[in-house]
């Protein structure tokens, strides 16, 4: 199985590093704009990183490489929060991440990282599309959750479409009133058409788990009517337009931040609920608890683990310097080196991308027996239980 969210990225960009030693040094803080004195503010944030780096024994080539990531624009609106990670004094990943903090600021030095921010705003690879429908056509743009979008106009879609005669003509009984109606109707469906075939085939290619269409009040109708099945069941309309005003701009962003954190809690909710029915089955397709969790992750058997950051609290695991990657005491760890004891959290999160496990963070009151962690496995452990 193949992960669905930020472990397999991370799998494809860290992988390697993580298998091996060396040191980590990590920052993850809010670095919105919108502030009083947003100069002073940065300088205060940046200030504050350095010195949490130093405290911990970043050298100053570290230090200076963070510090030169977050004094750069993160060049999307605020809220925006940056996350830079080095390997070595090597930058190996410098993000920025749109939206609200996503738990507690976290700079550290360790011999495992905190990936659990990169986690936490992208909780599923989510690509989504943003169209906004006229008249005269369409443009339309994909995004991902939890990442800055693309830089360029180039990102965005226009769809082209007739624009003779696209007013009714004035008030009137003459003969040519009807006739001009209904021809400028026609123009508009074609145009709609367009669109629709332009945004049905991005959709069969990036597969979405959202299509939101924005605009001019008929174009949006005709739009909507024109898209194919698939496209349709993806779709949440925002009814005005985010080009009018300053106002119906803010309101289409919060319209579209509502609902993506209703795709994502939709597929929370899955799986929480997968969770208690394989329990309540007994078919040993589900551990729950600490350590049932790291023995899954020890056997590559988690396809999907869920943990509660906070209620695993400030617990610690051994992470090994190879196979299986974590473990809870020396005598588990099968002869492999163990490279130190690092927060629980950090090590779940590190064996998790190790074996491509899909991560999700949830709170741990909805997990089965109000568990800290629970996995559900690629294939069952021991006898099922009879019925």
């Amino acid at each position: 199985m193949t992960s669905t969210n930020a472990t397999s990225e991370l799998h494809r960009i860290l992988g390697e590093r993580l298998e091996g030693g060396g040191t980590w040094a990590w920052a993850y803080a809010d670095v919105s704009g919108n502030v009083e004195d947003p100069r002073r503010q940065a300088a205060l944030k940046l200030r504050g990183v350095e010195e949490g780096l130093r405290a911990q024994g970043a050298s100053d080539e570290v230090v200076d490489a963070v510090a030169g990531e977050f004094e750069q624009e993160p060049g999307v609106p605020s809220p925006v929060n940056r996350y830079v990670l080095v390997h070595d004094g090597e930058v190996v990943l410098s993000e920025v991440l749109p939206g609200q903090l996503h738990g507690p600021e976290s700079v550290g030095v360790g011999a495992v990282p905190d990936l659990v921010p990169l986690v936490a705003h992208r909780p599923v690879d989510l690509p989504f599309l943003v169209v906004h429908a006229g008249k005269e056509g369409g443009a339309f743009r994909a995004y991902r959750l939890g990442h800055a979008p693309v830089a360029g106009a180039a990102a965005e879609q226009q769809v082209e479409g007739r624009n003779d005669t696209l007013h009714y003509a004035k008030a009137g009984t003459g003969w040519k009133q009807p006739h001009w109606q209904q021809h400028t109707e026609e123009i508009w469906k074609q145009n709609s058409s367009e669109t629709a075939a332009a945004v049905d085939e991005t959709v069969r290619t990036i597969r979405p788990g959202l299509v939101v269409v924005a605009g001019d009040v008929t174009a949006r109708e005709l739009l909507v009517k024109a898209f194919s099945a698939e496209t349709r069941a993806l779709v949440s309309v925002f009814p005005g337009d985010p080009r009018a005003d300053a106002g119906s701009k803010q309101a289409f962003v919060e319209h579209v931040e509502t609902a993506l954190a209703r795709v994502v809690a939709t597929r929370r909710h899955d799986l929480e609920d997968s969770l208690r029915t394989h329990v309540g089955r007994g078919d040993n397709q589900v551990v729950t608890g600490l350590g049932p969790v790291v023995e899954a992750l020890q056997r590559a058997q988690g396809a999907t683990v869920a943990l509660d950051a906070v209620a695993i609290g400030d617990r610690t695991l051994l992470a090994l310097a190879g196979a299986p990657w974590v473990a809870t005491a020396p005598e588990q760890a099968a002869g492999t080196p163990v490279i130190g004891a690092v927060p629980a959290v950090c090590a779940l999160v590190r064996a998790a991308v190790l074996t491509d496990a899909e991560l999700v963070l949830v709170n741990a009151a909805s997990l089965p027996g109000g568990a800290p962690a629970a996995a559900l496995l690629r294939w069952p452990v021991g006898p099922v239980v009879p019925a």
